[in-house]
């Protein structure tokens, strides 16, 4: 199953973020954004390849991207 992933670019290659970029997509990301002023990547891979992602050169870190379900303003929980 595919899930979204947010991944950071170690410091000292965010300079060469396209190279992180296209080692991730060998490795089977599809990259959806690529916030270049931040060294970030968004995109999607497969939940039992997210583990690989991390030792990749470049990567920072790998996290999985979380929903956050609010309850309404008119709830009884606020």
């Amino acid at each position: 199953m595919s899930e979204k992933v947010t991944i950071s670019v170690a410091d000292g290659h965010v300079d060469r973020i396209d190279e992180v970029v296209a080692r991730l997509e060998a490795a089977g990301v599809q990259v959806e954004n690529v916030l270049r002023a931040v060294g970030v990547i968004t995109g999607s891979c497969e939940e039992s390849g997210m583990q690989a992602l991390g030792v990749l050169d470049g990567v920072g870190s790998v996290e999985k991207d979380r929903t956050v379900q609010l309850p309404p303003p008119d709830s009884d929980v606020q």
